[in-house]
């Protein structure tokens, strides 16, 4: 059996050691290490499976003095050779996060495909900026809408440290329903139902299971 790896599953790899470490409440630092890693890789690869600017548009977004802070802070991890006395200024939790999201963003965009990990993360990363993005609520359901509001709202209002908890909870529901889910969404669209119709099925479904006698 082949021990060798390739540049795509390191990345893999790195960023999904990352998201653990993230939502386990683990030292900041190192998950901002790994992301970073996993971010620069990516970047570096996505030239040569992609043929469109959005690198590009990467770099112009972060311009110079968003790649020297995160540079500046991935150098600091990595020597000590010139500077043995420095002191990292201003290193937040929340860095962490902001380059969870650039490196899963990267790997989605390189390869076009997300690992379920990935895709748990993006889920409870969207739902802290999901009304300021603008992104669609796909279910037309008002009273699942509302509840998946004030869902929302709880958790935006709360601490970063309080989100993360929060967070983990959605990431590992996230995981551990992924496939039954995703098999209830495929099954309702070869019948032709709407997102909302396949949700409403699911609901009697478990609402059945749960009036059924033991």
């Amino acid at each position: 059996m082949s021990d060798s790896i390739s540049k795509r599953e390191a990345a893999r790899r790195l960023i999904e050691a990352s998201i653990d470490l993230f939502f386990d409440a683990k030292d900041s630092l190192v998950v901002f290490n790994l992301a970073y890693s996993a971010f620069k890789v990516l970047y570096d690869l996505y030239p040569h499976h992609q043929e469109d600017d959005f690198a590009k548009q990467i770099d112009a977004a972060l311009g110079k003095k968003g790649w020297q802070h995160m540079s500046g802070t991935a150098n600091f991890l990595k020597h000590a050779n010139k500077d043995p006395q420095d002191v990292l200024e201003h290193h937040q939790p929340f860095q962490s996060m902001v380059i969870l999201v650039l490196a899963v963003i990267m790997y989605r965009r390189t390869f076009g495909e997300s690992s379920v990990k990935m895709m748990a993360f993006d889920y409870w990363s969207d739902e802290l900026v999901h009304d300021e993005i603008g992104i669609r609520e796909v279910d037309e359901n008002l009273r699942r809408a509302e509840l998946s509001r004030n869902l929302r709202k709880q958790i935006q209002e709360l601490p970063f440290e309080q989100q993360i908890i929060a967070g983990k909870a959605l990431y590992e529901q996230f995981i551990e329903h992924y496939e039954s889910v995703r098999a209830a969404v495929e099954l309702g669209q070869e019948k032709g139902l709407t997102i909302t119709e396949i949700i409403d099925q699911q609901e009697e479904i478990h609402r059945q299971n749960q009036n059924r006698p033991d």
